[in-house]
C-alpha cells in the first residue's frame, strides 16, 4: 500500500503525495483497519464466550439428569399409571354395559313381580349368562326368560293370594278356661 501511495498522483498537475502524507495516510489506514479488527475480535470473543456458558449448562443437565435406573424407574412408573387408567376405563365400561344389559332384561320381565330379590337377581345372572354364551344372538332377553320361567312355581308372586281375616285380640285359652271355671261354680281369674 506504501508503493501505492508513493506512485499516485493526485488531480491535472499529477502532484504526488510527500513522504508525510503517505506516513500519515498509512497510520490512519493502520487505525482504521486495527479498530475493525478489534471489532470483529470482540464479536467472535462473545460468541465464543456464548458458546462456553451453552457447554457449561448442557454439562450441567448432564449432571443432573437422572441415571438410567431413575429413568427406567420413571418410564415404569408411567407405564403402571397408564395401565391402570386402562384398567379403571375397561371396568367402568363394563359396569356401565352390565347395568344397560340388567335394565334390558328387567324390561323383559314386564309387570311380573319375583317372591324375592335372591329369585329376581338369579334370573338376571342366568339369563346374562345365555346372551354370553349365545354365539348366533337369535334369542333375546324376553325368549330366554320365558324358557327359564315357563311352567315353574315358586318365582313369582301369586296374584291370587288368599287373605286369611285376623283373629282378633282374643285369647283362646283365657276365654275357655273362664268358662271351664264358671260351669265348675269356681271364681274366674283376674288377671
Amino acid at each position: 500500500m506504501k508503493e501505492f501511495l508513493e506512485n499516485l498522483e493526485i488531480g491535472e498537475g499529477k502532484v504526488k503525495l510527500s513522504a508525510e502524507e503517505v506516513k500519515s495516510i498509512l497510520a490512519k489506514n493502520g487505525e482504521m483497519v486495527n479498530t475493525e479488527v478489534a471489532k470483529k475480535e470482540e464479536a467472535l470473543n462473545k460468541e465464543i464466550d456464548n458458546y462456553k456458558n451453552q457447554i457449561v449448562n448442557l454439562e450441567k443437565q448432564i449432571e443432573t439428569a437422572p441415571n438410567s435406573k431413575e429413568l427406567d424407574d420413571l418410564k415404569n412408573e408411567l407405564q403402571k399409571m397408564k395401565d391402570a387408567e386402562t384398567e379403571r376405563i375397561a371396568k367402568e365400561k363394563e359396569a356401565k354395559d352390565d347395568e344397560i344389559l340388567t335394565n334390558n332384561i328387567k324390561s323383559a320381565f314386564g309387570d311380573k313381580k319375583f317372591v324375592n330379590e335372591y329369585t329376581e337377581k338369579s334370573l338376571i345372572n342366568e339369563i346374562k349368562k345365555l346372551l354370553k354364551e349365545d354365539t348366533t344372538k337369535t334369542k333375546s332377553a324376553k325368549d330366554f326368560f320365558e324358557e327359564l320361567t315357563k311352567d315353574k312355581e315358586g318365582i313369582f308372586v301369586n296374584p291370587n293370594t288368599v287373605e286369611i281375616p285376623p283373629t282378633g285380640d282374643i285369647n283362646n285359652t283365657s276365654s275357655r278356661e273362664a268358662h271351664e271355671r264358671e260351669l265348675m261354680g269356681l271364681n274366674t281369674k283376674e288377671k
